[in-house]
């Protein structure tokens, strides 16, 4: 974009106004076109302030997600103690990107708006200028204390925990949401080059990465990849925007960003906290290396609940546990053909079997992928427990491709007893 274009943006009344606004008390740091920033802390307090930088080669603004006391007296030689007495509070941003299609950030975006709301929050949205959307719930909206110590002081523990509880709530609608606008699973897989196991997180990322100083585009501001502005969008707007809406020329009104009543994200936050006390403290290890225990097929005897039931076959679901099944029999180690044909005979006991076309193509399909595709997760809403599948014992896990590996080890060790 030419400079007198990214000029006269910044001089729009609108523009200089809400950058002004969401500016007080933030640190704010002007970027060139190259993605470098100038330097930092810095901040702006006038119209000049905006106008100069530009001047000086900036193309877009960042702010911090924290609020300062004093920003000018920020320092990376800070000590912890030193930066939390400089925090006055903090906002919460959840950074949706998509990763190939914009219309994913905005279902994803539909569904935590709509997850937020039935929360008691009324959050505010702004496109990011690229592959995503910005919501956005203002610092006022969070309790002063928690357990007697100052949420302000309590950054990025905070944000971080919220923002892994809130994925993991919605991650199953969103999965839905996605299947529903590529036509079935298999479409959506094939819209990006790999997939480590069927999550939403595969097709959109949500920023979990929060740390001291952490930036965030401005609203109006440019992204100099795609010269759009982080526009502040009204919800009812979100099912039907384009990126078009975001050029500057368009710019003829102002939507408010990040405001909130006071405390009205208390109880979303107290019941984030209680959930990740409640998770366990490590993780698995990776389902890969479990499964290289093995290189022989693995006897159907050996399968999880969740897949056995539904080998018996269904009334419902049939589409995504035809993926299910084909995902999980390869990583089972079986054969093309002993596949199809235990697929076929599967799709007779439903109570209404797919049809011969449906069959091939997902057969086709799974056949040719040279990567791993894993089933979703164990406890997928989506994919076993909205149809009465997932009826789990003590040997499953986070996904069943995990089952026959636990249950088989724990009968090796049974042997040597």
């Amino acid at each position: 974009m030419h400079y007198f274009k990214i000029l006269k943006h910044y001089l729009n009344p609108i523009v200089q106004k809400e950058i002004l606004s969401v500016a007080k008390d933030r640190e704010v740091v002007g970027s060139l076109e190259d993605g470098s920033y100038l330097k930092r802390p810095d901040v702006l307090s006038y119209p000049k302030d905006i106008e100069e930088k530009v001047k000086n080669g900036a193309v877009a603004f960042h702010c911090s997600v924290e609020r300062w006391s004093q920003p000018m007296q920020l320092s990376t030689n800070l000590k912890q103690e030193e930066i939390e007495n400089l925090r006055n509070g903090f906002d919460f941003l959840i950074d949706i990107d998509a990763k190939v299609k914009l219309e994913h950030a905005t279902a994803a975006a539909k569904v935590v708006y709509e997850f937020l709301k039935d929360s008691g929050i009324y959050p505010t949205i702004k496109f990011s200028g690229s592959r995503g959307f910005h919501i956005g719930i203002a610092g006022n909206a969070f309790p002063d204390r928690i357990d007697f110590k100052e949420t302000r002081k309590r950054y990025p523990e905070v944000p971080q925990v919220l923002a892994e509880y809130i994925s993991e709530k919605i991650k199953d609608e969103i999965l839905e949401e996605l299947i529903s606008i590529e036509g079935g699973v298999a479409s959506l897989v094939s819209t990006v080059k790999s997939v480590s196991e069927l999550s939403p997180y595969e097709f959109i990322d949500i920023e979990k990465n929060w740390g001291n100083r952490h930036l965030f585009r401005m609203p109006y501001s440019l992204h100099p990849k795609y010269w759009l502005v982080s526009l502040p969008i009204k919800f009812n707007d979100l099912k039907d925007f384009k990126k078009e809406m975001a050029k500057p020329e368009n710019i003829k009104s102002k939507v408010d960003f990040l405001v909130n009543k006071e405390g009205e994200a208390t109880d979303l936050l107290l019941r984030a906290l209680d959930w990740k006390a409640k998770q366990p403290k490590e993780a698995l290890r990776p389902i890969r290396l479990i499964r290289k225990k093995s290189e022989k097929p693995i006897p159907e005897e050996c399968f999880p609940p969740c897949i056995k039931i539904i080998l018996n076959g269904l009334s419902d679901g049939r589409k995504r546990s035809l993926f299910t099944l084909l995902s999980f029999l390869k990583l089972m180690n079986w054969k093309q053909e002993d596949i199809e044909k235990r697929i076929r005979e599967w799709n007779l006991k439903n109570s209404q079997p797919l049809n011969e076309r449906t069959l091939k193509t997902q057969l086709k399909w799974h056949f040719r992928q040279n990567r791993e595709l894993m089933p979703a997760n164990c406890q997928s809403h989506l994919f076993y427990v909205s149809f009465g599948v997932c009826k789990p014992d003590k040997y499953c896990s986070k996904n069943p491709v995990n089952y026959p590996f636990r249950l088989m080890r724990d009968k090796i060790r049974n042997e040597k007893l």
